[in-house]
């Protein structure tokens, strides 16, 4: 993709896309940790019931299950997907952290919640690494820096805004609500 391939308007959108899933991304690495109890009381109930302290603790393993994904991914996926266009592959990557997320949304243990987490912090990285080469084609030289921090502005929401919320939604609502939110917010970056 270069500069002088994309008329303006498409420039603009494919760099709020990027931003868009760069928001999504924020929230689900970040969301997860504020809502611990509540997805322990709701996969962990047995243990819950024991000893809450201990079950908040295991939860915990859904951070580092997502982590995990996130630091496997990034260089696998990359390496993998680097002779297919570039913006066809960020679609690839926002469609497979929407089904991660939304696996998380509908899956009944905490088992088969850790497997979804993992398989949603896989797409992270490339995400990113890729997503930040894409901005910077988009805008072309002198403005590649624009690009790219104008995406990483999506991450910044999400900490700021975005996290806070879908907290907020998940302590209230249910924490599966708080992935609900950004499956639907992936779902709008694939567009």
């Amino acid at each position: 993709m270069k500069p002088s391939s994309l008329s303006r308007g498409a420039a603009k959108r494919a760099l709020l896309s990027l931003a868009i899933g760069s928001f999504g991304i924020g929230m689900t690495e970040f969301v997860a940790m504020g809502l611990l109890p509540n997805i322990a009381q709701d996969l962990l109930p047995d243990l819950w019931a024991q000893n809450p302290d201990e079950a908040i603790g295991r939860a915990g393993i859904l951070v580092s299950l997502y982590a995990l994904g996130v630091v496997l991914g990034a260089p696998t996926i990359a390496g993998l997907v680097a002779r297919f266009p570039r913006h066809k592959v960020m679609i690839g990557l926002a469609i497979a952290l929407t089904l991660g997320n939304g696996l998380a949304v509908v899956l009944p243990t905490f088992e088969t919640v850790g497997l979804a987490r993992f398989i949603a912090g896989l797409p992270h990285g490339a995400y990113f690494g890729i997503g930040a080469l894409v901005a910077a084609d988009v805008l072309g030289p002198g403005k590649r820096a624009k690009g790219v921090a104008f995406i990483l502005t999506g991450l910044t929401i999400a900490n700021v805004v975005g996290v806070p919320a879908g907290t907020y939604l998940g302590q209230h609502v249910g924490w599966r609500s708080a992935f609900l939110v950004v499956t639907i917010v992936f779902a709008i970056a694939t567009v």
